[in-house]
């Protein structure tokens, strides 16, 4: 560690212990070249820092305090008071007292939105105008979101860079929707396929799919329904090229609940696929399972595709207004495809058919999938998972059964490994404990000769199977009896095998998601108190944006504790110890190290501080951040 870090000083603030941490690296760089973890950004250190600031204020709804620190980076990020203001527009619908704030702020920047155009970057015009719109759309002033967008089409070329750019063509896609029937609305709908292909279908989705959630919330003023006619006679009229635009085209339909042409459109897309096998055209299996990224050597592409693209027709589709006969169809249908691929296949139209009401089918479905499948097991489990959503515990019983009788059969561990963790962590979402816990007690007491020996003479080791059925076991428990004795010697016996067994990402992940995560829920927080110092150390370990990552992780997992009450100062004192430990490992490897470690703790140094800290933090970086070097 280097001379530089000291313990703080009784009665700091983690704001300011972060401000010393970011200097110390400073140091640390100057004096320990060797010890820098350098890695290759687009960002500047202080740059970085003051956005992940002006983000989290945002995202927390401090309107002043957000736009404040965002114009301390206005030279180097011109748009960053237009992306908090978006950032906080988005709150509206939850939070409508953040609506003056945006509105005033808006007209504020009109001059700015509306200045005429100059040499300046083009896409970065472009993307000011679709954030002002779509800001404007959010907060319900239609007029203002139109006078954005006829600007913007006074550009040149100003639509071909918006499309090709998924982010402005979705906040364009949502003004559309908020905006409603408009001669340049309209007129962007019309050409959208012709002019802009793929991306244009995809606009045209997004479209129909804001409008959709909009009349089914009964929220949709008759010239924002017009949109949806539109987009469904683009899609029904223009040529579609392209498998995609074919799949999208077929989503858009549903959305209007037009089910016959959904069908007839799931047909034409199969006829077009059996046309590209007889050319030879269609994909190779190795071609197939290089896209796919993993080996699914039983799947079938083509299906696939079809299943995904009915599946996703189906929940845009508006169900209760079709007829019983178009449903059974529908069923039919989807249940048929998902018997001619694997079972990741089978699984996600089995999860879809109950949706539907489907249950028979669905069981049909996941029967039918090969025994010689690994992937079976991924199938029992979404139709157990659906049964148990649709309430109808006693079939879901059955089909667990049936799925742990294959996996039992089947060559290897790996089946019934598999089966038995996923149906557990099923029946613990289901908040379901009894049935999770018989699971992995029956599983354990099947081990093998070699465990049954280890059993007796080490009766306290533990390996990695025992290690995640005993993670399971804690989560169950923690449902049934969070104070329980059996709970504290599961969480030590966990805290004290995990860094034996697992070790970088992994034991990470076990940390946070498989101890403090149920722990927390279950206020245990004496509990997590005590694994702190060990997840801070494996903090310590890992580097680059992951860090960032991970450490966000946890702090929002404690932030959301602060804000429920649950927890005491000692349990704070803790918590910002670890926190403080942790900034002061990062500050040996270097100043990006330390801005990661920041930029993920801002969460929790919002809940304990205010925002102001975060500003303290943002103007430290802004007046000291040249200095911290690349």
């Amino acid at each position: 560690m280097a001379e530089a870090a000291s313990e703080p000083q009784a009665g700091a603030t983690l704001a300011a212990d972060a401000m010393d941490a970011l200097r110390q690296a400073a140091t640390a760089r100057a004096t320990q070249p060797e010890a820098t973890v350098e890695e290759r950004h687009v960002w500047r250190p202080d740059t970085r820092l003051i956005r992940r600031c002006w983000l989290t204020l945002a995202e927390a709804g401090a309107a002043t305090q957000a736009l404040d620190v965002a114009r301390l980076a206005v030279d180097r990020q011109p748009l960053a008071p237009i992306q908090a203001l978006h950032r906080l527009a988005e709150l509206v619908p939850q939070r409508p007292d953040l609506r003056p704030a945006v509105t005033g702020e808006l007209r504020a920047m009109r001059a700015q939105i509306f200045a005429p155009r100059t040499d300046g970057d083009p896409d970065e015009q472009a993307e000011r105008l679709i954030l002002a719109a779509t800001s404007a759309a959010l907060i319900g002033d239609v007029t203002f979101a139109l006078a954005c967008l006829e600007r913007l089409d006074q550009h040149p070329r100003a639509w071909d860079r918006v499309f090709p750019n998924p982010k402005l063509r979705n906040r364009l896609a949502e003004t559309v929707a908020s905006a409603g029937a408009h001669p340049l609305t309209v007129s962007l709908i019309r050409h959208a396929i012709r002019r802009f292909g793929d991306a244009g279908a995809n606009f045209l989705q997004r479209v129909a799919d804001g409008v959709g959630r909009r009349m089914a919330e009964d929220q949709a003023p008759p010239a924002v329904a017009k949109l949806l006619l539109r987009c469904i006679e683009t899609v029904r009229y223009a040529t579609l090229i392209t498998m995609h635009s074919h799949r999208v085209a077929t989503a858009v339909l549903a959305r209007g609940g037009l089910a016959d042409e959904v069908a007839a459109h799931l047909t034409t897309i199969a006829n077009i696929q059996e046309a590209r096998r007889e050319s030879g055209l269609a994909l190779r299996k190795n071609d197939q399972a290089l896209l796919r990224q993993v080996k699914r050597p039983q799947a079938n592409a083509d299906i696939d595709f079809q299943v995904y693209t009915l599946q996703e027709a189906i929940h845009a589709m508006p169900v209760r207004q079709i007829s019983r006969e178009q449903r059974i169809e529908l069923s039919q249908r989807l249940a048929a495809l998902g018997m001619r691929s694997d079972g990741w296949t089978a699984a996600g139209a089995a999860s879809t058919l109950i949706e539907l009401g489907a249950l028979k089918f669905a069981t049909d479905v996941v029967d039918h999938i090969a025994p010689n499948d690994p992937t079976r097991s991924e199938g029992a489990i979404a139709l157990v998972s659906g049964l148990l959503d649709a309430g109808e515990t006693a079939m879901a019983t059955l089909e667990a059964q049936k799925a742990l009788a294959w996996a039992k059969s089947f060559e290897g561990q790996n089946a019934e490994r598999a089966t038995v963790w996923g149906l557990a962590e099923v029946y613990l979402d289901h908040h379901m404990p009894d049935q999770a816990l018989a699971l992995l007690d029956a599983r354990s007491g099947e081990g093998g000769l070699f465990t049954r020996l280890r059993g007796i003479f080490q009766p306290t080791a533990l390996n990695d199977d025992e290690l995640r059925d005993n993670r399971l076991r804690l989560q169950a428990l923690l449902q049934k009896d969070p104070q329980g004795a059996r709970v504290d010697e599961l969480a030590d016996q966990l805290r004290t095998w995990a860094p034996r067994l697992l070790e970088g990402e992994a034991l990470i992940g076990f940390y946070l998601d498989g101890l403090v995560d149920p722990l927390l829920k279950a206020g245990r927080i004496d509990l997590v108190a005590a694994l702190l110092p060990q997840v801070q150390a494996t903090l310590s370990t890992n580097g680059g944006s992951k860090h960032a990552a991970h450490v966000e992780r946890l702090a929002t997992l404690l932030t959301d504790q602060i804000y429920a009450g649950r927890i005491d100062s000692a349990f704070l004192q803790a918590t910002q110890a670890a926190i403080r430990c942790l900034w002061r490992e990062d500050a040996d490897h270097g100043v990006w190290q330390t801005v990661h470690g920041v930029e993920g703790s801002l969460p929790l140094i919002l809940a304990l501080e205010g925002p102001d800290a975060l500003v303290a933090i943002a103007q430290t970086a802004e007046a000291e951040g040249a200095g911290w070097g690349t």
